[in-house]
């Protein structure tokens, strides 16, 4: 009797496990077509026991890529930060570009510039295939746009692009077409800027990478007001704004506020006192500064609203953390001092 009562608890313990990887699952396959449900079934299984090593590992690597889409970033780096509690797992170091990579773009959100190039240059050193170093290749670039070097950006974006297009990789075809659009409108190419976002909206629609899509159509409408392309907004705004609507990222909706504010001071109807007291509400959910200095260009400025800008500085110092020496080392094998 006492051998049945074993095996039925061994059973429903298996059985829990395989609803664990299920749920993992699943929350990956939403990670690129609704990460805001990756995120929802990710908070769920934190609440959850007895997850084994590799479950809390998948885990936390979900959480950071479900973050990063959503723009929360405090909770991007306390998965990274969690991960490393396993450094000396054997799979954590299977992971280790995924983790590493994702602790850059933390690095380089936060302007940790020289530690984020550190971080990617260590991911792309683990990195096991050429899809990887695709990917790297244009964190390694975003870095370098970042520290105002436009033009060798753009080269690495170029470069990416070529690689994504052989391998038909068309989710990185779309994010350095988008790339390539955000240099081209810092210049004031706006027409070129125009075509890149149209080429980044078409790969992501083809996937059905929903956040490429608010973020690309977002900005394609953004070149149409500037162009005062009012019809080519008309056809475009609605299915964007439906899109942005059912996805929880402030950011997202902030700026294409901004973007149909524009519109409609365009079409005449001029914002009231109360809409511009909402707009200078929403441009505080817009942290990034070269997005700043777009909206203040080409939407505030038009529109009579002043907007104080202040360039944020690169850290002084670096970052510091017990176990990110590793990542300057490069090596998992040995305890951080």
């Amino acid at each position: 009797m006492r051998f049945i009562y074993l095996l039925i608890i061994t059973f429903s313990t298996l059985l829990s496990a395989e609803s664990i990887d299920e749920q993992l699952q699943e929350a990956k396959d939403y990670l690129t077509v609704k990460p805001s449900k990756s995120y929802e079934i990710l908070t769920r299984l934190q609440q959850t026991t007895g997850l084994t090593t590799q479950q809390q590992i998948d885990l936390n690597i979900l959480i950071a890529r479900a973050a990063l889409p959503l723009d929360k970033l405090d909770e991007l780096y306390l998965a990274v930060e969690g991960l490393f509690e396993y450094h000396n797992h054997p799979y954590f170091t299977e992971n280790i570009t995924t983790v590493t990579s994702a602790l850059g773009i933390w690095l380089r959100k936060n302007n940790y510039l020289e530690d984020a190039q550190l971080s990617f240059e260590c991911s792309y050193q683990h990195a096991k295939n050429d899809r990887l170093k695709l990917i790297l290749n244009n964190s390694l670039a975003l870095v370098v746009r970042q520290v105002n070097n436009l033009e060798r950006a753009k080269s690495l974006f170029e470069y990416s692009f070529k690689l994504a297009k052989a391998s038909r990789n068309v989710n990185m075809m779309g994010m350095t077409s988008h790339n390539l659009g955000l240099i081209a409108l810092e210049q004031g190419q706006i027409s070129v800027a125009e075509q890149r976002f149209r080429d980044a909206l078409e790969y992501f629609t083809s996937i059905n990478k929903r956040a490429g899509n608010i973020n690309t159509g977002t900005y394609l409408l953004l070149t149409f007001v500037i162009q005062e392309q009012l019809t080519n907004f008309q056809r475009l705004y609605a299915p964007i704004s439906r899109k942005a609507q059912a996805f929880p990222n402030e950011r997202s909706h902030a700026l294409l506020t901004w973007v149909h504010a524009r519109y409609l001071d365009l079409k005449e109807q001029k914002p009231s006192a109360a809409e511009r007291t909402q707009l200078l509400q929403e441009f505080a959910y817009i942290v990034d500064y070269r997005e700043q200095v777009v909206v203040e260009k080409y939407l505030a400025q038009p529109m009579g609203i002043l907007l104080a800008l202040e360039a944020p500085k690169v850290q002084s110092s670096r970052f510091d953390a017990p176990w990110f020496a590793y990542v300057k080392s490069c090596d998992f094998s040995q305890k951080a001092s």
